[in-house]
């Protein structure tokens, strides 16, 4: 059983990463003129950001976009520090308050929706940068009648320790995927950080989700179910912080794919459906492999320390050997020929097809390869520390614990 999953999983993996291999290759005309003007809201939803708001609101400011074309609308989120104080101190910025309700940032966005009355709006995150040109790279993407939204490259702005080095490294291979997925139009995700938004679509379809914990990836999904399009130009840099402790990272990780699985049931319906083109024929099912890869692992781990621990007490209790025996670390050379080839191949396989979609996020973002101990770790601990958030979010899902933000 145990080399069935394992080939399974490799067959798997081979199979996606082929896939976007072959999508790589495929190339796509792409607007240079960037001469397009439009008018353009942008949000930015503030809850006790006093530490970051100004300086995200001075990159909005320094923004190679005409002036008379751009408006600002920061939205006070309860909060209880200076942010109300610190963004008003900047002209031509209109501060409003929002009395919060629902579970998530969405509420506010929504409260900044209500003032909006130009042809496209904005969110940005109130911990978050721009480039100078990034907006004006994202709004030749609504040249195109369907394109309903744009997200942008995110970069890493505070990578300061191993576990930001990490995320890191996620960022580049998520930029990588995200940008692969817009070549197909199967793109289903909509970030915190400069993504713009048709205003005209987003108000018929009633908005954000305000009792959601991820958002941005709802109203991606609903744009997609609607048959709209989400597009991604990779030469639109901005900038983010992350999580650089453990507790904050492990809530971001739970809400990310608790939302990832309840909007992915809420949008079952575009499952293998022919009029959602390939978002339906071929990215709902790969999110569904997903699930079904993550419950496999999982019950291969799980199947695994349960042997272990079953032929440790048959020891113990069955032989009546000494602990300290059946503690023993075993000589390299029993190691070495004790290693089953049916397991090592399939894994080397999944390791070396991920290693290699990694230098090619790497390659097309145009980053460098870090080597340092963020790089082992995100090959050897991270991936049970992901399997472990997975299983969590399922498991919070499936017992409806209280979702919060």
């Amino acid at each position: 059983m145990r080399e069935i999953i394992l080939w399974i999983l490799a067959f798997i993996s081979l199979f996606v990463s082929l896939f976007w291999l072959q999508v790589m290759y495929i190339k796509k005309k792409e607007s240079s003129n960037l001469n397009y003007f439009p008018n353009v809201s942008i949000i930015i939803p503030a809850h006790n950001e006093e530490k970051s708001i100004a300086k995200t609101i001075k990159s909005v400011l320094n923004l190679n976009y005409p002036k008379d074309k751009l408006k600002i609308i920061v939205v006070n989120d309860q909060s209880t520090d200076k942010t109300k104080e610190i963004a008003e101190r900047f002209k031509g910025v209109l501060v409003v308050y929002n009395k919060h309700k629902g579970i998530g940032k969405a509420s506010a966005l929504n409260r900044g929706l209500k003032l909006v009355s130009t042809e496209l709006f904005s969110v940005l995150d109130a911990d978050s940068e721009v480039s100078k040109d990034s907006l004006k790279k994202l709004v030749i993407l609504f040249k195109e009648k369907n394109t309903a939204a744009a997200i942008s490259r995110i970069m890493i702005k505070n990578n300061k320790n191993t576990l930001t080095n990490i995320q890191r490294i996620e960022y580049i291979l998520a930029t990588f995927i995200r940008k692969l997925m817009s070549k197909i139009d199967t793109l289903h995700i909509t970030p915190g950080v400069l993504s713009v938004y048709r205003t005209s679509v987003v108000k018929k379809l009633n908005g954000f989700d305000e009792n959601n914990i991820t958002e941005d990836l709802e109203i991606a999904m609903k744009l997609r179910y609607h048959n709209y399009s989400v597009k991604m130009n990779d030469e639109a840099v901005t900038y983010t912080n992350v999580p650089f402790t453990l507790d904050k990272f492990w809530h971001q990780r739970i809400r990310w794919f608790r939302g990832f699985i309840y909007n992915n049931l809420k949008y079952k319906k575009m499952f293998m459906s022919k009029k959602h083109g390939l978002m339906g024929r071929l990215q709902a099912p790969m999110n569904a492999i997903t699930f079904i890869t993550i419950l496999l692992t999982f019950f291969l781990i799980s199947y695994e320390i349960i042997s272990l621990l079953y032929k440790f007490i048959s020891k113990l209790i069955l032989l009546k050997q000494d602990i300290i025996y059946t503690f023993r670390i075993p000589p390299i050379k029993e190691l070495l020929l004790s290693v089953n080839i049916n397991y090592i191949f399939p894994l080397t396989v999944a390791f070396l097809l991920s290693l290699y979609l990694l230098h090619l996020a790497h390659k097309t973002s145009k980053e460098k390869w870090l080597f340092n101990p963020a790089l082992l770790i995100y090959f050897s601990i991270y991936p049970i520390v992901r399997l472990i958030h997975w299983v969590t979010a399922m498991y919070k899902e499936t017992t409806k614990a209280k979702r919060k933000w």
